[in-house]
């Protein structure tokens, strides 16, 4: 997907330092693609019985080795040298066939792993939100919290989920110290690599934080129920009258079959947080809330169930469910 072996015009290979540049259709493609191999990985893993630890994928190839009879072990490798699957894929829902799923398999972790996989989806993250493409989420933050009074005088702490680079907005506005810097893969120094599903609890309110920050992260989740939890666990993290960031691509929001805007604010009031503010860009929403710890009350079932609220051709399939 990406060149690693750039070099100058004197044939030395770029240094890893020199920041590469990648046009922005480009950064997209490789994005959705990624999501798009990861969802059809997990359906697949569930057709083959197969249990997929979450964002481990040393763990996860190790899993899928091991659930593998001989036989489909031999369709997967048969699978990983396929250049006609793409059409499977878009069905994997209706394959019945064990011996299918697992050339289907072979086809993804193929694509996954030998075509820069999670690398080549950060990096194309990263160079997405460097400051020549406006595309710094925490940007938006800042602002918001500046216009709510907040100084730089570093007295907040801030957690930041799927952190990509130490060079942005809320790393460097002066609002907070610290900044935890968290993501599946650690792409720099001062980025932990951690899950946050796997985070220890804080022992004590003063190990909470003021504000969390969880950019292009909730629609990256596999499940609606794993969103579901993720949502439910950010209050554990967070102060009373903290504040959670959530960045979502607009089309979660208003180009789903199972979610708006409404809804997803009437979710996350009962979980107990009230909307600050909101703001839809051209392929964004941004969403700030505070936690209150009062919970709304609704109908049983009106989160612990998908609502179809729209069904129009093209529309997706995102939804949260407690």
């Amino acid at each position: 997907m990406i060149s690693r072996k750039r070099r100058t015009i004197t044939g030395r290979q770029v240094s890893a330092s020199v920041p590469v540049s990648i046009k922005p259709a480009k950064s997209r493609r490789i994005i959705r693609r990624f999501h798009f191999l990861i969802n059809k990985r997990h359906i697949l893993c569930n057709k083959l019985n197969i249990s997929l630890a979450d964002n481990d994928e040393n763990a996860n190839k190790t899993a899928i080795s091991n659930s593998l009879s001989l036989e489909l072990k031999k369709q997967y490798e048969i699978g990983t040298s396929r250049n006609d699957m793409e059409s499977y894929l878009l069905k994997v829902q209706s394959l019945q066939s064990d011996q299918e799923l697992a050339r289907c398999l072979g086809y993804i972790m193929h694509q996954i792993h030998n075509r820069g996989g999670l690398r080549d989806y950060q990096l194309a993250s990263r160079v997405g939100q460097t400051n020549n493409r406006g595309g710094d989420s925490s940007k938006i933050l800042v602002q918001w919290l500046q216009e709510m009074g907040h100084k730089s005088n570093g007295l907040l702490s801030a957690l930041e989920i799927g952190s990509l680079s130490t060079e942005n907005r809320i790393s460097t506005c002066g609002i907070f110290r610290p900044v935890i810097r968290i993501d599946l893969e650690s792409s720099q120094p001062g980025i932990q690599k951690q899950d946050f599903m796997q985070r220890p609890l804080p022992k004590s309110e003063n190990d909470k934080f003021d504000f969390i920050s969880c950019s292009l992260v909730l629609n990256f989740v596999p499940t609606p129920i794993q969103r579901g939890q993720m949502c439910a666990r950010f209050e554990q993290f967070l102060k009373t009258n903290g504040h959670l960031f959530v960045v979502l691509p607009l089309p979660c929001i208003n180009h789903s079959r199972y979610m708006n805007k409404d809804h997803f604010m009437q979710l996350m009031q009962f979980l107990g947080y009230s909307i600050i503010r909101y703001y839809e860009a051209k392929k964004l929403c941004y969403i700030l809330l505070r936690r209150t710890g009062i919970q709304h009350q609704h109908d049983d079932d009106k989160f612990s169930k998908k609502h179809k609220f729209y069904d129009k051709p093209g529309f997706n399939n995102f939804s949260i469910i407690l």
